[in-house]
């Protein structure tokens, strides 16, 4: 994996390149035309995996705008000269997708309000926990932008509150999880998304 430049409140952890790995399996031969990652933050998920299986377009949605030059910086160093790259600063429930797209993924907040350690530094909790938007909006965002036969995959904590937001709030027909010991992979389909899909 290349180096991935990031602001100084965050540090990569290698549950974004575990989802690398998991999606990369789980499409096999399949190559997505179009990628969204959703709260990209540096773009380590949407850039490793354009990278890997060569899309067509590759969006990336951060929620804060620190980590614009990040993502500017890491797609003109790290990702594929044949893909080609849009960047998105915008809130969850304000994105409205022109397109559908076949892949999202996405290495969302952990933690809900209230649960877990507040950390430090506002920017940083800011990438822990929900603290904007909530778990509601966030996949009403993916069932915005997923096409009909597309695919959502989030890695988030294994935490049965968790889990139950999603299957809560998730208004698609299909939803799988894996679970690998604090880690839990989530697939997401069955959208009936309205928005010209390849």
């Amino acid at each position: 994996m290349s180096t991935y430049a990031e602001p100084d409140f965050y540090r990569l952890n290698e549950d974004s390149l575990r989802l690398v790995e998991f999606v990369t399996r789980a499409i096999g031969s399949l190559r997505p035309i179009r990628i969204l990652d959703l709260g990209a933050g540096s773009g380590v998920i949407g850039i490793e995996l354009a990278n890997a299986i060569l899309p067509l377009e590759l969006t990336l949605v951060e929620v804060q705008p620190e980590w614009e030059p990040y993502l500017a910086l890491n797609i003109a160093q790290v990702l594929r000269t044949t893909v080609s790259a849009n960047v998105h600063i915008s809130a969850f429930s304000d994105w409205k997708p022109a397109v559908a797209y076949d892949l999202i993924v996405s290495n969302p907040p952990y933690f809900l309000p209230g649960h877990g350690r507040p950390a430090s530094d506002p920017r940083r909790e800011l990438c822990r926990s929900f603290i904007r938007d909530g778990w509601a909006v966030f996949l009403k965002a993916i069932e915005r932008s997923l096409a009909s036969e597309g695919s959502a995959f989030l890695v988030v904590r294994n935490d049965v509150r968790i889990l139950r937001e999603l299957e809560q709030h998730w208004a698609g027909t299909k939803s799988s999880v894996a679970c690998d010991g604090n880690l839990a992979f989530v697939t997401l389909t069955g959208c009936r998304s309205r928005l010209g899909s390849p």
